[in-house]
């Protein structure tokens, strides 16, 4: 799913909105520059979805047959491999 631009300030706002409200939360930065980390941070995940999900077509693509996108085989083959990607590009910090 594509955010757009304005979708992705109103996220920050959000984001933000409910940091600011959270009281076990404190930040010594400015929150613009927080909320504009927050956007980054949602670009960035965005653009690797994108990624991800172009690789994914490529490997279904890439089958011996045709497999028609929207069948079950296809949507089987899709969560599959996204979650193989997914493993490879998105490491989680701890």
């Amino acid at each position: 799913m594509k955010l757009s631009r304005e979708k992705i300030l109103r996220l920050s706002h959000l984001i933000l909105d409910h940091l600011n409200k959270d009281e076990e939360i404190e930040y010594y930065a400015d929150p613009q520059e927080i909320r504009q980390e927050i956007v980054t941070m949602i670009s960035n995940e965005m653009k690797t979805d994108e990624a991800i999900d172009a690789l994914v077509r490529r490997k279904i693509e890439s089958q011996k047959r045709t497999i028609q996108e929207g069948s079950d085989e296809w949507d089987v083959l899709y969560r599959k491999y996204y979650e193989e990607e997914v493993g490879r590009h998105r490491k989680v910090m701890p």
